[in-house]
């Protein structure tokens, strides 16, 4: 095996560049609305579909911008005011403080792009922009590869050198490129779909309207041959792909991970409300069958495409969460705006026997002391 990033690096760009130039892609039959994901249908025309499903997808970006509106701001700030006081309590906490920047620094910078993150970033990060699998249905998600508690196991089958790469296509910034590109792809690729699928001129035109507002989905199984050998040294041995598919989201795809659902908490600790969380990033817009896996034999993973106005909601909780709004981890998460029942600092214990503008002297000159001042 190569022990360069360049031939991981060449692969999957053909594997992405496949799914953008390909002209004539063969698309196993597909319901007429079959490229949309995650939303049920019950409506008797293709233009009802795309209206259900608009209205289905808004309320799930409209609902996510609810729980906190700006809530990377609302950490921020939450964060300077907690520190502020802490200071204020007592000037030696500075080294403390310090700390507590720093590490929140050093997530950000290396949370964004997945360049050589801690455990705890990789972790909170990947809830936010890769869907788990589901135990009922013994399905699998990129985030149990690369996450979740299969991860030590399941993540040993890919090179090390890739993982960078994994790291990049499940970042932040990737899942900002994907919702970019998708409004604009996805009506070709529902173009495409549609003529395959030989349907009429009307519901054409509602796919390929549809797809641009809820997104699409590629088949690329008819590439797979050359696919497959330009990944031969990104596999392990005896692994192949026998299916993938590429789903690019419309304006208003709010995408699928592993976080979901947040949930809105009564005053005596019941669920009132909960949504689906947004997100998502280039690995998990890839759905694929791996063959030949280790022990299970066959590994298939979804694709879960993702839209700008969800890339960018999903970014905010994720700095949100890197921040420490408790925003992350896997499942149901109980969420609270980070500026809720916030106080500005105060400063404490000036009530010294009336010598409160001593006190406050002292306290003065104990901050410029911890500051070395």
């Amino acid at each position: 095996m190569r022990t360069t990033i360049r031939p991981y690096a060449t692969a999957g760009v053909a594997i992405v560049g496949a799914g953008l130039i390909a002209a004539t892609p063969v698309v196993a039959p597909l319901p007429a609305m079959g490229t949309v994901h995650d939303v049920a249908l019950t409506a008797s025309s293709a233009w009802d579909e795309v209206f259900n499903a608009a209205s289905q997808n808004m309320t799930q970006l409209l609902n996510n911008y609810y729980l906190a509106p700006g809530i990377a701001f609302q950490q921020f700030m939450a964060n300077q005011n907690d520190y502020a006081q802490q200071l204020l309590d007592d000037p030696t906490n500075l080294t403390y403080v310090t700390e507590q920047i720093r590490h929140n620094l050093d997530g950000l910078l290396t949370g964004y792009t997945l360049a050589n993150p801690s455990q705890e970033t990789l972790e909170i990060v990947m809830s936010h922009t890769l869907a788990a699998g589901d135990v009922s249905t013994f399905s699998m998600g990129w985030y149990d590869l690369f996450a979740g508690p299969l991860s030590s196991l399941m993540g040993g089958m890919f090179p090390a050198d890739l993982m960078p790469i994994i790291h990049f296509a499940s970042s932040p910034l990737s899942g900002l490129i994907m919702g970019s590109l998708g409004p604009w792809i996805a009506p070709g690729v529902a173009l495409l779909n549609s003529i395959n699928d030989g349907d009429s001129f009307s519901d054409t035109l509602a796919n390929v309207f549809g797809a641009s507002l809820n997104g699409a989905t590629l088949n690329l199984d008819s590439m797979l041959p050359m696919i497959n050998e330009a990944a031969g040294d990104m596999l392990p041995e005896g692994m192949g792909i026998g299916h993938l598919e590429i789903a690019f989201g419309g304006w208003l795809t709010g995408g699928h991970v592993a976080i979901d659902p947040y949930q809105v908490l009564g005053a005596d600790g019941e669920v009132v409300a909960e949504t689906p969380a947004v997100g998502g990033s280039i690995l998990n817009s890839v759905g694929l069958e791996l063959t030949g896996a280790p022990v299970i034999g066959s590994l298939n993973i979804g694709s879960n495409a993702i839209g700008p106005w969800g890339a960018m909601l999903g970014l905010g909780q994720t700095v949100g969460a890197l921040l420490g709004s408790g925003w992350d981890g896997k499942g149901a998460v109980p969420v609270t705006p980070p500026l809720a029942g916030t106080d500005l600092p105060l400063i404490t214990d000036l009530d010294d026997g009336g010598a409160g503008g001593a006190a406050a002297g002292d306290w003065f000159a104990d901050l410029l002391g911890g500051l070395g001042l």
